[in-house]
C-alpha cells in the first residue's frame, strides 16, 4: 500500500499544476461519481461477457488458424485471457467502490485510483501483445490513446481527491505531530 501512496502523491503532485474546475463542479462529480463508477462497472461487466464469447470464438477460430502460425495464434489467446483478467479486476473495483463513493469514504476513491492504475498496467500489456502480434503501429495507437484516457481519468480523478477525506486526514496526522 506504501507503493500505491508514492504513486498517488506523485501523481496528485502532477495534478497541482493543471488548470483545476470551479469548486461547484469538483463537488459535482464528487456526488455523483458513486453512479458513473455503477455505470463503469456494468459497461466493464457487458465488456466481459464480449471478451469471453470473443475468446470462445476466437478458440474454435484459432484451431484452424494454429495449423497455419501457431505462434500467432497463442499470442492472440493469451492475449484476450490477460485483457478478461483485467476486466475482471477493474469491474470489481468498480463495483466495491460504489457504497464507499456514496458515502464519501477516502475508501471509495483509494479504490478508483487503484482501477486506474490497473487499467494503465492493462492498457501497456495489451500495446505490449500489440507490438507482438500485430506491429509497431498498432503499440504506438495503444499506447498514444491509453495515455490520453488514463490522463484525463486521473484529472477527474484528482479534482475531487480533497472531496473524499484525503485532505482532513493529512490535517489530523500534522496537528497530532504538533502535540
Amino acid at each position: 500500500m506504501e507503493f500505491i501512496n508514492k504513486i498517488e502523491a506523485t501523481v496528485g503532485g502532477w495534478a497541482k499544476n493543471v488548470p483545476h474546475l470551479p469548486p461547484a463542479a469538483q463537488k459535482w462529480i464528487a456526488t455523483n461519481v458513486w453512479w458513473i463508477a455503477l455505470v463503469g462497472a456494468i459497461l466493464t461487466g457487458v465488456a466481459m461477457l464480449f471478451s469471453l464469447f470473443g475468446l470462445l470464438l476466437g478458440g474454435i477460430g484459432a484451431s484452424y488458424i494454429y495449423v497455419i502460425n501457431p505462434y500467432y495464434t497463442t499470442v492472440i489467446l493469451i492475449s484476450g485471457i490477460v485483457d478478461l483478467a483485467f476486466l475482471v479486476v477493474r469491474a470489481i473495483l468498480l463495483g466495491t467502490a460504489v457504497k464507499p463513493l456514496q458515502n464519501k469514504k477516502q475508501k471509495g476513491w483509494d479504490l478508483l485510483f487503484f482501477a486506474l492504475l490497473v487499467q494503465a498496467v492493462a492498457i501497456v500489456i495489451s500495446a505490449v501483445f500489440n507490438l507482438v502480434a500485430v506491429n509497431i503501429l498498432g503499440f504506438m495507437l495503444s499506447i498514444i490513446f491509453g495515455a490520453v484516457g488514463v490522463a484525463v481519468t486521473a484529472y477527474f480523478l484528482f479534482e475531487i481527491h480533497g472531496q473524499f477525506a484525503h485532505v482532513k486526514t493529512v490535517k489530523a496526522k500534522a496537528t497530532a505531530k504538533k502535540a
